[in-house]
């Protein structure tokens, strides 16, 4: 039973502040001055109870708490959510007999309240039944708010097992409506992203091929985090129509532009005085423009290769090549370092460092004109 309370109480802690931020101000005349009280229809004194029952809950004060959901269940009998504050309490008081009564008789009065549905989740659970949660974790999510973050600690219970990951796989197939919350981890952190990528890519996640559709917004978080290693992983499990490559992704440009092919290569700085097009014509040819007076970055990609020595050579049609530099970094763009090599000639040397969110860049000095090349190639130095 210690188990199951600190596994729902941060989820019960989620939907408890979700209702004291919704419930209206109108109830707090018989809640903050009970003189007040006889002037207030019944519905009404209901719901300050409720809200003041949620407060205890917040606070940790569940004795209050469940003399408070106490008082709304005497008030209004039927009311659904008063009891599941009420078995709540009970619950997160040690009283188990009692809130597993009283959750049962909540659920009775209504299958959408969300503290009763996370109780018998939870419940699932602990019996190892995760398809029985997963169902019971879809219903919960379909009926409550769009809310990023409490929907996050719901999945995170079933998380916790690789059996509850492979439930929770196989419901998105169905496409849910909380499915791009999951898959681009809405409200958490890269953490969260990269392990459901990775458990997803997996062969042996017992978890069919989603398809491009479901999965494309994840794969292009992870391209705009810079992960392209789980990138190209789920890709290549869920959406073939993703093309991969070497050290560099789309290295000609023919899929520039593309948002499902080229989902894993280039990506522009249109900012300002930056400009970053492709011309017409049979040739993927990319032109670009700096006005600006300063250096300023013009493409890039996520990449995962090795740490050590690259070489990086572009080919450039007509002038303005001595104005291309590059840069590898972790995370986000880095100002290269000021180089007499020439990427347009016997190429610009680059140190690859160890992270996980390798970022390949390419910059252009100010200067007039526009620099128009067709191709990249990144390569080890010492091959």
């Amino acid at each position: 039973m210690r188990a199951q309370r600190a596994r729902i109480g941060a989820a019960i802690g989620a939907v408890v502040f979700s209702f004291l931020v919704l419930t209206s101000g109108f109830d707090r005349m018989s809640e903050t001055r009970e003189a007040f009280e006889r002037f207030v229809p019944a519905s009404l004194q209901v719901g300050a109870a409720k809200r003041r029952s949620a407060t205890a809950l917040s606070e940790g004060h569940y004795s209050d708490a469940a003399e408070l959901a106490r008082a709304v269940v005497l008030r209004d009998p039927l009311d659904a959510r008063g009891l599941a504050f009420f078995a709540s309490a009970q619950l997160l008081a040690g009283e188990a007999d009692g809130a597993d009564r009283a959750f049962e008789v909540a659920r009775d009065l209504g299958h959408r309240e969300p503290l009763t549905q996370i109780y018998f989740l939870s419940q699932s659970l602990d019996r190892s039944d995760f398809e029985r949660a997963a169902v019971e974790l879809d219903a919960l999510l379909r009926a409550g708010r769009r809310d990023a973050a409490v929907a996050q600690s719901y999945f995170s219970l079933l998380e916790q097992s690789e059996a509850g990951r492979r439930a929770l796989g196989e419901r998105l197939a169905q496409n849910p409506r909380w499915a791009e919350v999951y898959l681009r981890a809405q409200g958490t952190g890269a953490a969260t992203l990269r392990a459901r990528a990775n458990f997803l890519a997996r062969p042996d996640s017992g978890v069919e091929p989603l398809g491009c559709e479901a999965t494309l917004p994840m794969i292009r978080e992870l391209a705009r985090q810079n992960f392209r290693r789980e990138a190209e992983g789920l890709a290549a499990r869920h959406c073939d129509r993703i093309a991969r490559g070497g050290e560099l992704a789309d290295p000609q440009f023919l899929l520039f532009g593309d948002e499902v092919a080229g989902a894993l290569g280039w990506r522009r700085y249109n900012t300002g005085d930056v400009r970053v097009t492709r011309l017409a014509g049979e040739r993927a040819r990319i032109e670009l423009e700096n006005r600006a007076s300063v250096s300023r970055p013009v493409l890039a990609q996520p990449i995962a290769i090795a740490p050590g020595k690259y070489s990086i050579t572009a080919k450039v049609d007509g002038p303005g090549g001595d104005r291309l530099m590059a840069s590898i970094a972790c995370g986000k763009p880095e100002r290269p370092r000021v180089s007499r090599e020439r990427i347009d000639g016997d190429g610009q040397a680059l140190d690859a460092p160890v992270c996980d969110d390798q970022v390949l860049s390419l910059w252009l000095r100010p200067g007039p004109g526009r620099v128009v090349m067709d191709s990249v190639k990144l390569a080890p130095l010492d091959r």
